[in-house]
């Protein structure tokens, strides 16, 4: 196989909906170009730039991107990706969500961190239940896509804002300051911390924090990692503080987690 070239890696069809599980190579690029039908795309892993006319874009791991039917855009992969692309045939999904999904946009939260990992997992299974499991996931997903966009709409929320957020999405592992969060989006660190606030219902402290909780969740669930691996892998000090955290937010150890959710 040409290393230089994309391929499928699964794909299902359900309805009207086919989603195909597709991985780019680093250094590909792919010329201004359009689709015939409407698309959801989740970023399983990687990093890619997106032009739509002459507004460039970046796209990482855990985004949810959304393309009406007929929208002209070009896309340069700067690493390796791995894109969930959900193609929606015949009715738009426009029609549901009436104009909040008019237009392209992009997403990123932690439930939609959330849905992603789940389709990764339902796209791996072939019982009857993956069906039903799919179908309502892809809901969630379009549901999620839309919200997003009409919140960010109703708040005004900044383009720098979206690159603050972006940073801690590509770095929480790390022990990132303040004004290196602010110096990315651009802004004073003052400015940074009322509005993130004021937009994100928490600080940015706490905000990388969910999303090392958030990853070493799905580690657990996903991997057969050892707990003080995960443990460093997600950010945490050490087994001690990760073991602390997780009995103050889900009541339980890490192991105890893995234990009664791993089979469900």
């Amino acid at each position: 196989m040409d290393p230089g070239e994309s391929y499928l890696i699964s794909t299902r069809s359900i309805d009207q909906r086919c989603i195909n599980e597709v991985f780019y190579p680093a250094g590909m690029q792919q010329d201004r170009h359009h689709h015939d039908s409407a698309s959801l795309s989740f970023v399983a892993s990687g990093r890619y730039e997106e032009r739509l006319g002459r507004q460039a874009h970046s796209r990482s791991m855990s985004t949810l991107v959304y393309h009406p039917a007929g929208e002209w855009h070009s896309v340069a992969f700067e690493s390796d990706v791995r894109i969930l692309s959900i193609e929606f045939r015949g009715r738009e999904p426009a029609s549901i969500f009436a104009d909040s999904l008019d237009r392209g946009s992009s997403h990123r939260s932690k439930l939609v961190a959330w849905l992603g990992s789940r389709l990764e997992r339902e796209m791996t299974r072939s019982d009857n239940a993956s069906t039903l499991a799919i179908d309502g996931l892809l809901s969630e997903m379009l549901a999620e896509g839309s919200r997003g966009k009409v919140l960010s709409g109703e708040k005004g929320s900044a383009t720098w804002l979206a690159r603050a957020t972006d940073f801690l999405h590509d770095n929480f592992q790390a022990a990132v300051t303040l004004e290196e969060v602010a110096q990315i989006a651009g802004v004073h660190s003052a400015h940074l911390s009322r509005v993130f606030r004021q937009k994100m219902g928490c600080t940015v402290g706490e905000y990388a924090r969910r999303l090392r909780f958030e990853f070493a969740c799905q580690q657990i669930l996903s991997t057969e990692g050892r707990l003080c691996d995960v443990a460093s892998e997600a950010g945490f000090a050490d087994q001690s503080h990760f073991n602390r955290i997780f009995r103050t937010r889900l009541g339980v150890t890490p192991y105890t987690y893995r234990k009664l959710h791993r089979h469900r």
